[in-house]
């Protein structure tokens, strides 16, 4: 197969599973129109992310807006065998007292009130992706890779559709706990790095179940690395385990995992 064929192949394999894969960076990314968009964001997914062996750095930035509460997150860390990071948007139906952040749910928002979204990845002080699109959850996941979230480094930009709305998620900043110094603003755009959280962790509370997740991520590194030796690139080791190991090609896209049984239940009853 030509490169050209198997990158066909491969983005016609993972496209159920709400993703895409971009040759030119190595990555997977999620795409505009993934199944993930129906179910918003709650608290939970954060807190319950170690049992899906996803341990990762995140910050919630809240703010309000035109009545509402909105929530720009970000998340860097590792996802299985994936290195990767994570920028989304999401809005509340009002307005959300801070006591009531962690309990309360929050939808993605439609198109028009999408920010462009461009954010760089370093571990430690190297480049690993740079990726950028107006979108409601920009991730990037690098598969085949290991590093703890604490040498992480995203270099953030965002770009808003109007000034109030970017005078808002600054206001948020500073609340969440970055300086004047650490914030960059310019027009509707605003530039900042996301390395130490500014918030508590929700995997602080289980320091064993994230160890032991992290435990299983090298070891299932070390299973994918020796499995897939004999090729050089990603594409191919994938397109290999989909031939011959099918049931471990499935586990290795499961990369951000969310209630897709819900999704299953409502059509049953419906």
């Amino acid at each position: 197969m030509s490169v050209q064929e198997k990158l066909c192949r491969l983005n016609e394999l993972v496209n159920p599973f709400g993703f895409e894969y971009l040759l030119s960076q190595d990555i997977f990314t999620s795409k505009k129109d993934a199944w993930q968009r129906d179910f918003g964001y709650c608290w939970l997914y954060d807190k319950s992310a170690d049992l899906f062996n996803m341990v990762f750095d995140c910050e919630p930035i809240y703010f309000d807006y035109e009545g509402c509460t909105w929530m720009i997150e970000l998340w860097k860390g590792q996802y299985g065998i994936n290195v990767g990071a994570e920028i989304g948007i999401y809005r509340a139906d009002s307005l959300v007292s801070r006591n009531q952040r962690t309990t309360a749910m929050f939808h993605t928002v439609p198109d028009c009130d999408l920010p462009f979204f461009e954010y760089t990845l370093y571990y430690e002080t190297s480049p690993m992706y740079r990726i950028a699109q107006r979108h409601w959850w920009l991730t990037g996941f690098r598969m085949g890779e290991y590093a703890k979230p604490e040498l992480l480094l995203m270099k953030t930009e965002i770009t808003f559709p109007s000034c109030d709305m970017q005078s808002a998620f600054v206001r948020g900043l500073i609340d969440c706990g970055y300086s004047q110094e650490d914030i960059h603003v310019w027009n509707q755009q605003v530039l900042f790095r996301f390395s130490r959280p500014h918030t508590r962790q929700p995997r602080s509370a289980h320091s064993i179940r994230t160890a032991f997740a992290l435990w299983k991520n090298r070891i299932f590194l070390k299973i994918y690395c020796h499995v897939t030796k004999h090729f050089c690139f990603t594409m191919d080791k994938l397109l290999y385990l989909y031939e011959y190991m099918p049931f471990a090609f499935r586990h290795m896209m499961h990369i951000r995992r969310k209630k897709k049984k819900k999704r299953r239940r409502k059509k049953h009853v419906c």
